[in-house]
């Protein structure tokens, strides 16, 4: 019924149709319904959805040495991923380069055997051990196994701080 009525309610009806696209854009498909005296509209939504928040401060420390300092975070669960055959991922980062390598998981309780093959592959393959872990709070890595296994390597284990999406 939108459609039949005026040109802002169908300027409006195709604004919501496709998804909220800026009126300039609107203007390209549909100049007949545009006219010389045509207002500004503005849309409650649209301008509530680009707000941003403070952009975070900028950073950048980084370290001086590869795989002095790695960051982690597990992911998931997600729906579909790899036909349900997994289910997580853990990614682990190196501060120096930014390297990235994921491991997939089925499980979250697979999280400390990835990361000791990830920590024995970074020994093998380039002669070097991680100096500092940094992860969440969650309880993927703050447990006995790796903070036993932390303490024997001489590992130093940071987690972040509660809301600090930084």
């Amino acid at each position: 019924m939108l459609a039949h009525g005026t040109m802002t309610r169908q300027l409006w009806s195709w604004h919501r149709r496709l998804g909220h696209p800026s009126f300039g854009y609107l203007k390209i498909l549909f100049p007949s319904l545009f006219s010389n005296n045509t207002k500004s509209i503005k849309c409650k939504t649209c301008i509530q959805e680009k707000n941003h928040r403070v952009t975070f401060p900028l950073n950048n420390n980084r370290v001086n040495s590869v795989f002095s300092l790695v960051h982690s975070d597990v992911w998931g669960p997600t729906p579909n991923f790899h036909n349900n055959q997994f289910q997580y991922f853990v990614l682990f980062v190196d501060n120096f380069s930014r390297m990235m390598w994921v491991y997939f998981l089925k499980h979250k309780s697979e999280v400390p055997n990835k990361f000791y093959a990830f920590y024995q592959m970074i020994h093998t393959q380039f002669d070097k051990k991680i100096q500092v872990l940094r992860s969440d709070n969650d309880g993927e890595f703050v447990n006995k196994s790796l903070q036993e296994f932390f303490r024997e390597n001489g590992l130093i284990h940071q987690t972040s701080c509660p809301n600090t999406l930084q």
